[in-house]
């Protein structure tokens, strides 16, 4: 049947067929292997960016560690006799602000799995001025004792007077 066709017949012929094959080469062949290429790009920009959140993950645990390990020599370095309610009651005392003091609630919070323990004293003061607000604040944060405060309340008492009433929370850990 083919020779009878005429020789631009087959020449149609042979370029349909050709072009058929090209289209089934392209289909079945290049296509998958540029999604392949595609998708194994991708899952290597994926995996560089988990490497580079996982290398993110150990610094943070390393500085983490490293606070863990500073912290943990500073309460070393703490007298083992160490009470918040009396070492801010010393230092109410060499601020000059202790006859301001309305009172000093101690309490003690254990967290949920008892690894630790935190002395948290609320104190209250009257008829102070920011300056000494100030003084005794910087004696507390500066201390070597591992003290912070988390709340801190100010408010003036009387327009025309100067004078404050504060209320701090100051807290540390307990070995």
């Amino acid at each position: 049947m083919l020779k009878q066709l005429h020789p631009r017949e087959k020449l149609i012929i042979a370029i349909g067929v050709t072009g058929l094959a090209i289209a089934l080469f392209v289909y079945w062949g290049l296509f998958p292997l540029l999604d392949r290429r595609e998708r194994s790009e991708r899952q290597a920009l994926a995996r560089q960016n988990e490497l580079q959140e996982m290398m993110a993950y150990q610094d943070e645990f390393e500085q983490l560690q490293r606070e863990k390990r500073r912290t943990a020599a500073m309460l070393a370095k703490r007298p083992a006799d160490f009470s918040l309610f009396s070492f801010l009651d010393q230092l109410a005392g060499t601020t000059g602000i202790k006859r301001n003091i309305v009172y000093m609630k101690p309490s003690n919070v254990q967290d949920t799995e008892k690894r630790f323990s935190l002395s948290r004293v609320e104190i209250k003061l009257e008829e102070v001025t920011l300056d000494q607000v100030s003084r005794f604040l910087h004696r507390i944060e500066t201390s070597p004792h591992l003290i912070k405060v988390p709340r801190l309340s100010i408010k003036q008492t009387r327009q025309e007077s100067g004078f404050l009433e504060a209320v701090l929370q100051v807290e540390t850990l307990e070995t």
